[in-house]
């Protein structure tokens, strides 16, 4: 009985002696590092340790260049000791963006970055980095985000959109007729390949496609209005010149991307 006593005690030491023992700024460190590979820089507000291997922060800041792209508020993670050992983060997490809210796992190192996250309710005005590409306005989102070290693959929904129109060079892309997006793209090293992106609204559909190679967008949007659609002014204003045959009119998307 001593002995399974001592082995237990032993264990626990163990445990707590890797977390208090390990500096939070060691961890802060791997994040770090484990981002910059994709260019990214992050600021954590209020970050601290808590009890059985509880960290938590106030606001996470993360930025490309001096662009802030997202702020994640109220960060919940919960680590695994062992990983610690070797200078990874095995972690799980919640927290919210805005009014959303977000929840994953992931697995870094200083080189290396697996991760999950799921996210649902979030303002399409809280997410920064669409004011890359002119996307503004109000919606709902919700989606999943999976990262294997330089593949990313984003799917998700917007609900309830009200977005302005988007020019990009010389073409204007109505959003401003859509109210549900939804769709995947993947990410892999220096280029962006849209699969399929659906956008629907009352009595029009459309499809964007296309890659973002080195910077530079080569898609393309389909836009099949109803037949009660094109009695609106207001598309025959924007559109009638990518009309390619009745119903069907096409938008390049061409141009490049600052990011």
């Amino acid at each position: 009985m001593k002995k399974i006593f001592l082995a237990v005690a032993i264990a626990v030491a163990l445990i707590w002696g890797i977390w208090i023992a390990f500096p939070l700024s060691a961890i802060q460190s791997i994040i770090e590092d484990s981002l910059g590979d994709y260019g990214l820089s992050v600021t954590f507000s209020n970050i601290r340790k808590g009890i059985l291997y509880r960290l938590r922060a106030d606001g996470i800041t993360l930025r490309h260049g001096a662009r802030d792209i997202i702020l994640l508020n109220s960060l919940d993670a919960t680590l695994h000791p062992l990983y610690l050992i070797d200078s990874r983060i095995r972690i799980s997490f919640q927290g919210r963006v805005g009014s959303g809210f977000f929840s994953g796992d992931a697995d870094l190192s200083r080189t290396s970055l697996v991760m999950h996250l799921d996210f649902d309710r979030v303002s399409l005005a809280d997410l920064q980095f669409l004011h890359v590409v002119g996307i503004s306005g109000n919606g709902t989102i919700a989606g999943k985000i999976a990262v294997d070290n330089q593949v990313r693959r984003i799917s998700f929904l917007l609900r309830d959109a009200d977005m302005q129109p988007v020019r990009i060079a010389e073409s204007l892309l109505p959003l401003n007729f859509f109210r549900t997006v939804r769709g995947s793209f993947e990410v892999g090293g220096r280029h962006i390949r849209v699969e399929s992106i659906s956008l629907e609204g009352p009595n029009v559909f459309a499809r964007l496609k296309g890659v973002i190679m080195e910077g530079n967008m080569d898609m393309q949007m389909e836009v099949m209005p109803e037949k009660a659609f094109l009695e609106n002014p207001l598309f025959l204003a924007q559109l009638e010149r990518y009309q390619v045959s009745p119903g069907y009119y096409v938008i390049p998307v061409k141009g490049p991307v600052v990011f």
